[in-house]
């Protein structure tokens, strides 16, 4: 990857497609703005993505732009962000960076399908993504990535960082009279469970790796080859905003909870024992580089380590949330997402913390 251009360019929430026209200038000074066609994509609970393609050249790849949510420079190291796309990329596994601007980065657009709450569950595609997350978290097992930094866990400072955002009052009335009655307490005793949580699981044996730690539906994208009725050929993981070095089962924890849905989740979808078995042998086999029989015992100790870190995905994500609700101007009801992870955190809270 090349010098990469920044533009000094700022994109409003308002004037998405004309601020997306300036970008689109710079870096395809020959396309034709009169006949570009402009697709907004609205399942992003943090960014909002714009596609921009030329029909009258449909060889030409399209371009995403990518606009971050307003203030959420507070919970993404955006310089962080942009070095782990530089290093995935130089990894073969993301795509070209055409540019970065004030508030977002401009990339290849990756054609494929995004995942349904159906079609994860897909044999042929879970595997895909068991196998494709294996390659991914290899790329870190030397602990050294473009900045060479080692192997510690990064979760429970981000846990840390997302706790000291949460406001002490909410700006608005209504939420802060919700907060207050799912969380009487506030986060206090929320956030006294990182340390006791942080002692429960970093000696369970879970290598840290480097990790994508938002595999939620929308970042998985399915392709097939061009052939009509093609089975599934790979998936493709987007957005590493909130890659960073991590606990292996932490990753995988994430995206079997994601199994519920963006918008609307149902975590009553979380796969049964035996996708779930079927799934980590998928993953071992290309993780370690050798088959495996189902009754390996080695996929039964990543099961009990992924059940483990169930509780830790939850309590980041109720961080999480709880700050969106104050910062974020995305039309998504996190609070409500807060008080569901909550009480998902609550029942593994007392099967896993004695």
């Amino acid at each position: 990857m090349s010098t990469i251009p920044h533009l000094p360019i700022f994109v409003e929430d308002d004037a998405i497609e004309s601020g997306s026209q300036i970008i689109l200038k710079l870096i395809r000074p020959d396309w034709d703005l009169e006949k570009i066609r402009y697709k907004l994509f609205t399942d992003g609970i943090t960014n909002k993505l714009v596609g921009l393609f030329n029909d009258s050249r449909p060889e030409d790849e399209g371009v995403l732009v990518r606009i971050y949510g307003k203030n959420t420079e507070q919970i993404i190291d955006r310089k962080a962000e942009f070095e782990n796309f530089k290093f995935l990329y130089r990894a073969g596994v993301a795509p070209d960076l055409y540019a970065t601007f004030d508030n977002g980065m401009v990339y290849k657009y990756i054609r494929g399908e995004t995942l349904t709450t159906t079609t994860v569950r897909d044999p042929i595609i879970y595997r895909l993504v068991a196998r494709t997350m294996a390659r991914f978290h290899r790329l870190g097992v030397s602990g050294k990535r473009a900045d060479d930094r080692t192997t510690k866990s990064e979760l429970w400072s981000k846990m840390e960082q997302f706790a000291n955002l949460i406001p002490e009052r909410y700006s608005s009335p209504s939420t802060d009279l919700q907060f207050r009655k799912t969380f009487p307490q506030g986060v206090k005793s929320l956030r006294a469970d990182i340390e006791t949580l942080k002692a429960s699981l970093e000696n369970i044996g879970s290598p840290v790796v480097f990790c994508h730690n938002d595999l939620l539906l929308t970042n998985i994208l399915v392709q097939s080859d061009n052939a009509v009725g093609s089975s599934p050929a790979s998936v493709a993981f987007i957005d590493y905003e909130y890659a960073m070095f991590n606990n292996q089962a932490f990753d995988i924890a994430n995206h079997f909870i994601e199994f519920a849905g963006v918008q609307n989740p149902d975590f009553s979808l979380y796969p049964n024992v035996d996708l779930q078995m079927d799934w980590l042998r998928s993953y071992l086999e290309e993780y370690i580089g050798e088959s495996l029989d189902q009754n390996d015992q080695r996929v039964a100790v990543l099961k009990d380590q992924v059940n483990m870190f169930e509780i830790a995905s939850h309590l980041l994500w109720i961080f999480w949330a709880l700050v969106q609700a104050e910062i974020s101007v995305i039309d998504f009801d996190y609070l409500k997402y807060a008080e569901m992870r909550f009480k998902l955190y609550m029942t593994a809270k007392s099967s896993l913390i004695k």
